[in-house]
Parts: structure tokens; C-alpha cells; sequence
């Protein structure tokens, strides 16, 4: 190897992005996929170390694919992924891939982009019928109720379908996908890469959704409890966590998830020339900014109550990345704010704006992170029409009776689990938004394959 080579293995092979000004006036798709040269050209840097598969949370053979992607064999590439992740299209779009963070390759150079060529070798079969063709145990005649479609009940039915056991999606929405599709604009996450996924996982024995129905209300959890032989509770966090504000009843004012929803379910907010200020710092905060800028917002503004590098994804190459594309398109940032009334013209109840503090950070006796702290002895004030809360959002465990709620494990507001993911009420486990708190896609992914075949150990009891 020649030491211009050497150098090469150490730079990335650029992704490319559409531009900042033409992206904006969408909700296309903005990152375009790699070429087969390019693919295996990046793939082809990988060292097969094997410490990216460590920060990985459904331990995939990272090496296995990249190598397959280097030859050329997308086919043995997915295969490679599909023993350990059946959404690889939709984790190769949008996964936090905490993996490039641990890459030794960018100890000295550019971390491999190895959500990219996962996303590569998924695109690149149209049909995953025609590789896939999991060996699916004889038929068990046990069935499990899923309360959820999103990531963690996907994948818990499609390997509770190999281990030969039937299951049945409870979804309240009329869309497969769960947060994963009402909670991410459509140019992060189409409906295509959803629905390909989901058919996918449709089409093996045993795999039924029921759309539009919401256990507790359209189905009670008693029936199903009566009618299944385990539940696995994948619901996601579909509850807002209001700031608390005055003013927050106006009409203006949503909360991101809220926000997110409506516009994916085809809802039309009239944003378009007005200004928008954005409450919080992490993923969804810029989600719900750049959504805004789409919509036609004259001005996106984000508050945030601690400084730039506290954001919660701060420091990782995923964050850092979407951070830099809301720069891009124009999002403005203003740090260590703590706003406390949200103001309301009183003869109309027109939204004028935000009355507010700013912060100084204090710093933790002992370490940790250091608390802002609102300066309270001058008042700021700035215009906007329009108010998004992206404060945190939490499960919504009205479904669940209440003799059934003082029976479950809870760890402040998640389901505790064991290894198997079962919960303390036995045959009823869980995974995803409900147990996790990383609260990402691939890490309800393995939570889902971990409680399928805990679930399989359970029925043969």
C-alpha cells in the first residue's frame, strides 16, 4: 500500500446533500445515496476491527456488510444485516449510528459512514423477498398481542414469525411506523422507506397489523389479555411535556410532537411569513425549526436554556451533523434563555411573542452538568407568531388498566424489564420508548429482538 493510499483510507468519501436554498423549499429527500463505486470505495476502509459493533445496540456485523459492500455483494450485505436488524433501510437513513463514533478510523481521520452504506445496500434491492429467506420455525399455534408498530413491535414480529409465532400489531394511528413516521419530517424519513420495511415484515406467516386500533378504547387490554398468550408493549412517546408557560393555551403555541404530526398526517399550519421560535436543544427541536423553514417561515428561531455544547447530542457525529444543516438553512440560535411568558395581544389573543430571561451557567459542586440559572433582575422580549415546545415528550399509559399499572415495575416513567425483556407481571413484556431511555430507533430495535425471543423461552414453559 502506497502512503497515498494510506492517506486516502483516513478521508471519507463525500456524501452529498442538496443545497441548502433548494432543500429548504421542500420535504424531499436531501441526502442522495452513494454510487456503487462510491460505496464500496468507502466500505473498502474499514480496518474489520469489530469495535464499531460494540457501541452498535443490535450488535450488527458492521465489518461483514462493509467487506460484502467492498466486493461488491450488496446481496451478502444485507443478508449479513438482516441476522440482526430487519429495518436496515430506514436505519440506514435515519439511525443515530453511534457506531461512526467509536470507528478507530476516525481516531485519525474520517469515522467510515456506515449508516450511508447500510442505506446503499438496502435501496439497492428492490424487493428484500427475493434475498431474505429466513428459515421460520414449524408453527407454535401461540399468538402475541404487539400494542404498537413502530420500530420495537416491527422488529419483535418479524423474529417472533421465525421462531413459527403468530402475532397481531395493535396501531391507534392509520399508518404503520409509529413515532418513527409521525415524529420525523417526511425529507428525513419517507414513506416509501417505511412502507417498504413494513410490507416486508407483512409478508411473513403469522405478521398481521390492525391500523386504527388503539388498545384501552377500540379494543380493551382485557380482551387482549384474554385472547393472546403474551403482550409486548411497544407503545411510543406520544405524550407532550409542556414547559408550564404563561400564555401556553394560546392557540399558536404547539408542542413539537403535536407540531410534527399534524403537518406528517397532512394537516396545513399556516406558518408561511411568519416568525417562529422553537423551545429546546435536541433532535426534535431541530426537526420541528427546519419543518417550519419548509413551511415557509420568515424567520426560525431556537431557544435553548443551556449553552451550545450542552445540547443532549452535542458531541456526537450525529448531532453535530443535523446541527450544521439547520445552520445551513438558515435556523437562528439563541442560547442560555429562559423564557417565561408567552405574550398574547389582550383584546385579540394574537400571539406578539416571548417575554424572557437569560441564563448564567452554574457549575456542579463535584462535576456533572453545570445548571442554568435564570438572571431575573432584567427582562427581554422577542416577536413571533408562533411558539414550538420541544420539551420532552413521555408514554402515554392510559391503555393500561389500573389494576395492571400497580402491578408493573416502573422506573420514574419507564417499564422496568429483565434480560428477556419481560416485565414483572409475567408473560407481558416490553421494549422501545417504554423501557428505553436512549429513545432511538435501533435501540428499539434490539429491545424488540431481545423480548422476541424471550417471548419464545416463555411459550415453550
Amino acid at each position: 500500500m502506497t502512503s497515498e493510499n494510506v492517506t486516502d483510507r483516513y478521508v471519507r468519501v463525500p456524501v452529498k446533500h442538496r443545497p441548502p436554498e433548494e432543500r429548504k423549499r421542500d420535504f424531499d429527500t436531501y441526502v442522495f445515496n452513494y454510487t456503487p463505486e462510491e460505496a464500496a470505495q468507502e466500505a473498502s476502509r474499514c480496518f474489520s476491527c469489530g469495535v464499531c459493533i460494540k457501541a452498535c445496540p443490535v450488535r450488527l456485523d458492521i465489518p461483514g456488510y462493509l467487506m460484502a459492500t467492498a466486493n461488491g455483494d450488496v446481496e451478502e450485505g444485507l443478508s449479513i444485516i438482516f441476522r440482526n436488524l430487519p429495518l436496515p433501510l430506514i436505519c440506514g437513513t435515519v439511525c443515530t449510528h453511534a457506531c461512526e463514533d467509536a470507528c478507530i478510523v476516525g481516531k485519525k481521520g474520517d469515522a467510515l459512514a456506515i449508516r450511508h452504506v447500510k442505506r446503499f445496500i438496502s435501496e439497492s434491492i428492490e424487493n428484500y423477498a427475493d434475498v431474505i429467506k429466513p428459515e421460520i420455525k414449524p408453527t407454535t399455534g401461540k399468538k402475541v398481542a404487539i400494542i404498537g408498530a413502530g420500530p420495537a413491535g416491527l422488529t419483535a414480529a418479524y423474529y417472533l414469525a421465525l421462531e413459527g409465532i403468530s402475532s397481531t400489531i395493535f396501531e391507534a394511528l392509520d399508518v404503520p411506523g409509529g413515532m418513527m413516521t409521525v415524529g420525523i419530517p417526511r425529507y428525513r424519513l419517507s414513506m416509501d422507506v417505511i412502507n417498504k420495511e413494513v410490507s416486508f415484515i407483512e409478508s411473513l406467516p403469522g405478521v398481521e397489523i390492525k391500523y386504527g386500533t388503539r388498545v384501552g378504547s377500540d379494543i380493551s387490554f382485557e380482551e387482549v389479555q384474554k385472547n393472546y398468550d403474551a403482550i409486548f408493549i411497544g407503545a411510543g412517546n406520544h405524550k407532550p411535556r409542556m414547559v408550564g408557560c404563561e400564555g401556553e393555551d394560546n392557540e399558536c403555541v404547539f408542542h413539537a410532537i403535536d407540531y410534527l404530526k399534524r403537518i406528517v398526517l397532512g394537516e396545513k399550519i399556516p406558518v408561511e411569513g411568519k416568525k417562529v421560535l422553537v423551545i429546546g436543544g435536541g433532535f426534535t427541536a431541530l426537526d420541528a425549526a427546519i419543518t417550519s423553514l419548509r413551511l415557509g417561515a420568515s424567520y426560525v428561531s431556537v431557544f435553548y436554556r443551556r449553552r451550545k455544547e450542552d445540547r443532549p447530542s452535542a458531541g456526537t457525529s450525529n448531532g453535530e451533523e443535523e446541527f450544521e444543516e439547520a445552520v445551513e438553512e438558515g435556523v437562528d440560535f439563541i442560547w442560555m434563555v429562559t423564557p417565561f411568558e408567552y405574550v398574547q395581544d389582550p383584546a385579540t389573543k394574537k400571539l406578539t411573542g416571548v417575554r424572557y430571561w437569560k441564563n448564567e451557567m452554574i457549575e456542579q459542586e463535584g462535576g456533572g452538568r453545570a445548571k442554568p440559572q435564570p438572571i431575573k433582575d432584567q427582562e427581554y422580549f422577542i416577536e413571533c407568531d408562533y411558539i414550538i415546545e420541544a420539551t420532552g415528550q413521555t408514554i402515554d399509559f392510559s391503555f393500561l388498566p389500573e389494576n395492571i399499572k400497580e402491578k408493573l415495575e416502573m422506573n420514574w416513567n419507564n417499564i422496568k424489564v429483565d434480560k428477556s425483556g419481560m416485565t414483572s407481571i409475567p408473560g407481558m413484556f416490553a421494549g422501545g420508548d417504554a423501557v428505553n431511555e436512549k429513545k432511538d430507533i435501533v435501540s428499539a430495535a434490539a429491545d424488540g429482538k431481545t423480548a422476541a425471543k424471550g417471548i419464545a423461552r416463555y411459550l415453550k414453559k
